[in-house]
């Protein structure tokens, strides 16, 4: 046994614990362990450390603790602690020094350092860090998720990849964004192999496009942690995509634990004068047992304080039956089209010279929004001949994400941007309103008006956590039916804290909750109400509520769902008007807008006949 404490290195990550226990004489690693913690990280610390002090009985340690789930548990301890980043430089700097650059992927985080050599020493310093902040785009958990799509364990994702050969564009900045761009591949019949491959060029391209921001990327470069360890095809990716070459590429023995050997590494630097520990005093502590406090939320109490309060709301709120052609039968229906090309939906409406709502098809666009709308104008077609109803088309227009894909397929007569066509719908069914929020699948738009004039526009930017997709994919991953979640949230007298996060980081939370024994219907209300947290945090940003206005309406697909307009109106400690159609206000917009614009240019819609539909 070495005379001298061991140097322990413990790196408790968003989704794994590592520990290196080091020879503090020939620097060399004598144990190393990599745990996914399964979200009971300080449980999994204990148990990992008692593995070890079996192995090592009556050893002297001096432990540095480090890593994003390390903090708090070292303060308790009384630990030291280093941050990851100088972890990383130190074991960089002892034996990789001819290192520029290091890439560090993590489970829930991605880092790129950047080194320089000191003019007076010699020695390698980090010059500069980037790393992501509120998205877990681009990371292992990222990874997960795709595999977990594809229907691959992380092994056969690997494997997957390898075999690869034809790489398609999917986004890595966002898991639901990539989901819908996967989803309509795997429908075409596109190879597994194959995008598993694209998702690692998914992850390469965020890393050098989205954490270095123009940064150069100078060789040699080193490839650490647990995602570049267990896929070496993505560090093959990362190469092509940076053209290095042989020695340009620096693969570092034990890369999925090089941050917790460089905080063991940190004893001499930075703890020369620690006292050790006896390591089976430190692996027995009470300490792990302790739980994290949740973060504080206004949206942590049940739904409705009695019944009678949950009674108002539904009546309230109670939207209107969709239009049948039943009534119509037998006539010639002059109508106008509107076609709302939805990121996860697709959608249209007919409205008639009086602009009345007379038919409406709502549908997921399955990555196919053009034979989603094909097939339901077909249906209508078939409605309407069997009820011996004509149908004139006035007018088409087109909006939403596939605004002009819709125009040029269908030969439409007017197009406009979604914002433009919400406000149109909203002003119909409430002239007075002063702030609109629309939440659709993948995207929020909050738009402000005065006296009938949009004033401002947000929408959210690179994240669709909190949107309709979110939710839908929680509730799969729950079990739980679309139209089941209201339900279950105003089910529930405790809320799960859940916050405002990324939809990868969202997971880990939830995981953690579940282990905590917060039953499914705690988790959906809490899922719901970081919708609206996520409303207030990262898209409107709102020093004082008083600037909705006094007229606030609610539209778009997500508030179909019940449990999210409450929440919505218990942030605000208000009620709010939820539009009569929410998820096809986008749709009647542009159809109002559409009949303005033939108004103003009278001729013939340029619309296709049924037979090129």
């Amino acid at each position: 046994m070495c005379n001298t404490p061991y140097w322990l290195g413990i790196d408790i990550g968003s989704t794994t614990v590592k520990a290196v226990l080091v020879d503090p004489q020939k620097k060399e690693v004598l144990f190393r362990k990599y745990l996914r913690h399964g979200a009971k990280q300080r449980a999994t610390t204990r148990d990992l450390l008692q593995e070890l002090s079996k192995k090592y009985p009556g050893a002297q340690v001096i432990p540095v603790f480090c890593g994003s789930g390390s903090r708090t548990l070292a303060l308790e301890l009384k630990a030291p602690y280093i941050q990851e980043v100088v972890a990383n430089s130190l074991a960089v700097r002892e034996f990789y020094p001819q290192t520029r650059v290091a890439i560090e992927l993590g489970g829930q985080d991605a880092k790129i350092i950047f080194f320089h050599k000191d003019e007076k020493t010699g020695k390698l310093v980090a010059s500069d860090m980037r790393m992501n902040g509120s998205c877990a785009g681009g990371t292992g958990a990222f990874l997960d998720e795709v595999a977990s799509l594809l229907k691959l364990t992380p092994d056969a994702m690997e494997l997957a990849a390898s075999e690869g050969t034809t790489v398609y564009d999917i986004s890595g900045r966002c898991g639901v964004f990539a989901k819908t761009d996967i989803q309509p591949l795997l429908n075409q019949g596109v190879r597994k192999e194959d995008l598993a491959l694209s998702c690692y060029h998914a992850v390469a391209k965020q890393t050098i496009g989205g954490l270095a921001q123009g940064l150069e990327i100078h060789p040699p470069v080193i490839f650490e942690g647990g995602p570049l360890h267990f896929n070496p095809t993505l560090v093959k990716v990362y190469a092509e995509r940076l053209n290095l070459v042989g020695d340009q590429v620096v693969k570092p023995d034990n890369p999925e634990v090089m941050i917790a050997f460089g905080a063991a590494l940190g004893v001499p630097v930075m703890f020369p004068q620690e006292e050790p520990w006896d390591l089976k005093r430190l692996s027995e502590s009470d300490t792990y047992d302790h739980k994290e406090k949740p973060e504080n939320s206004d949206l942590s109490g049940p739904y409705f304080k009695n019944d009678k309060e949950k009674e108002d709301f539904l009546q309230r709120h109670e939207l209107p039956q969709g239009p049948t052609l039943e009534e119509h039968r037998g006539k010639v229906l002059e109508v106008y089209l509107g076609l709302d090309a939805g990121s996860t939906t697709s959608k249209f409406v007919l409205l008639d010279n009086e602009e009345n709502l007379i038919y409406s098809f709502y549908g997921n666009n399955h990555g196919e929004p053009i034979n989603v709308i094909q097939s339901a104008l077909l249906d209508l077609k078939k409605q309407a001949d069997s009820l011996d109803i004509e149908l004139k088309f006035l007018g088409v227009g087109t909006t939403g994400y596939g605004e002009l894909l819709f125009h040029k397929a269908f030969r439409a007569d007017f197009h406009t941007v979604e914002t433009v066509s919400h406000a149109e719908a909203a002003l119909k069914y409430s002239p007075d309103v002063s702030f609109i929020l629309d939440i659709g699948g993948q995207d929020m738009k909050a738009i402000f008006i005065n006296n009938g004039i949009v004033t401002g526009i947000t929408l959210n930017e690179a994240c669709s956590a909190g949107c309709g997709s979110f939710l839908e994919n929680f509730a799969s991953s729950l079990g739980i039916p679309v139209g089941n979640i209201a339900e279950m949230a105003f089910a529930s007298k405790a809320p799960s804290v859940l916050g405002s996060r990324c939809t990868v980081f969202m997971n880990s939370s939830v995981i953690t909750e579940q282990k905590n024994g917060k039953t499914p219907e705690d988790i959906m209300a809490g899922l719901c109400n970081s919708v609206i947290e996520n409303v207030f945090t990262k898209v409107i940003r709102l020093s004082n509520l008083k600037a909705l206005g006094e007229h606030v309406v609610v539209q778009g697909g997500t508030f179909r769902n019940a449990a999210v307009l409450r929440s919505l109106e218990n942030f605000v400690d208000r009620e709010v008007l939820c539009a009569p159609y929410p998820g096809e206000m986008g749709a009647i917009g542009v159809a109002l807008l559409t009949k303005k614009h033939m108004d103003a240019q009278p001729g013939v819609s340029t619309f296709l006949d049924w037979d090129q539909i």
